[in-house]
């Protein structure tokens, strides 16, 4: 995780969202009904940080990111984004973002590619010389020029969200909201999406806020993790953190001499630990909180004959299930 400066680029205080739906209550007659979105959400992300931003369905993520970038006014609170009121001050705000929305294009499909960018150039006012330096950087990590005379509408779905990424980073924006970028995609392009995202984060200090519910995402792109459930924030850390707090076990998988079974029953039955054995394929869950892994290890390796060990780390897919289950016990 980076270290932070003294200074939020983005600053959330006490915000919250309250939207009215019409109830029919007669025949002729309906009233409103309040429902709250977001609940008093508090954060500071700071510049350079790349924040998972997770939910269930409808628990206020995009409501959350569109009064960030000004789509939406808070019912209460306020935020800041590179100290700017996004909501009041649009064009000044957007000229320090981009946004991205899972499949919805910000690009004209009659245009070319190279057209569209030329003229998102032209409203973010881009010199031709930081044009043509981000140009060139796009096209190193996201090959973008080989589409350059196609229309937007004859793209597949992968050619144009990752155009539409690269698009989003023509005028070197400060923060960049994801919102699903990358749903509906095949893992190589995904891939390169989030490569390019990592690098361009690494070598710009771009602020990255990602909504998704593919959690791989969050655990290959993110150093921090904000979970957002019934319009409340839940939980604000580190990934490491999280791993760390939440994390119950480690799973290993060896494959052991059949003449040894019997003896390594009897060893993991002297240490408790949870063991499974399919032909001479072995597989051990270590609790970190009960027992020390290394020394276990070591032990193993000391008196029987060890082949094919891997190691698997529980997933941030498992620790959110966690930490949702402790949200709900």
């Amino acid at each position: 995780m980076k270290v932070q400066a003294t200074k939020p680029v983005i600053h959330v205080e006490n915000i919250s969202k309250t939207f009215y739906l019409r109830k029919k209550i007669g025949f002729f007659k309906t009233e409103k009904i309040p429902k709250q979105a977001v609940k008093q959400a508090n954060f500071d992300i700071y510049p350079g940080e790349i924040v998972g931003f997770i939910g269930t369905n409808g628990a206020g993520k995009s409501t959350t990111i569109k009064m960030m970038t000004g789509i939406l006014t808070p019912s209460e609170g306020h935020c800041t984004v590179s100290d700017i009121i996004p909501y009041e001050s649009r064009i000044e705000n957007a000229k320090n973002i981009s946004v991205v929305f899972g499949q919805r294009t910000q690009m004209n499909w009659d245009l070319t590619v190279e057209d569209n960018f030329i003229l998102l150039k032209e409203i973010y006012d881009v010199s031709d010389e930081d044009f043509n330096k981000q140009l060139d950087l796009l096209e190193k990590h996201m090959t973008i020029k080989k589409l350059w005379h196609q229309q937007v509408r004859s793209l597949s779905l992968g050619q144009r969200v990752l155009i539409d990424i690269a698009v989003a980073l023509i005028h070197s924006p400060k923060v960049i909201f994801l919102d699903e970028p990358t749903i509906g995609l095949d893992i190589m392009i995904k891939d390169k999406i989030l490569k390019t995202l990592k690098l361009i984060n690494q070598q710009e200090n771009v602020t990255i806020i990602l909504t998704t519910h593919d959690l791989s995402e969050i655990e290959m792109l993110c150093d921090r993790i904000i979970i957002i459930e019934e319009g409340q924030i839940i939980y604000d850390d580190s990934k490491e953190n999280m791993l760390t707090k939440f994390a119950t076990s480690a799973s290993i998988q060896f494959d052991v001499e059949l003449e040894e079974i019997e003896a390594i029953i009897a060893f993991f039955t002297t240490k408790n630990v949870t063991y499974e054995i399919s032909d001479n394929h072995l597989t051990i869950a270590i609790d970190p909180s009960k027992h020390d892994e290394k020394e276990i290890l070591s032990e193993l390796y000391k008196e029987f004959t060890i082949n094919n060990m891997g190691i698997k780390r529980t997933s941030v897919q498992d620790v959110v299930r966690n930490i949702y289950s402790k949200e709900e016990a």
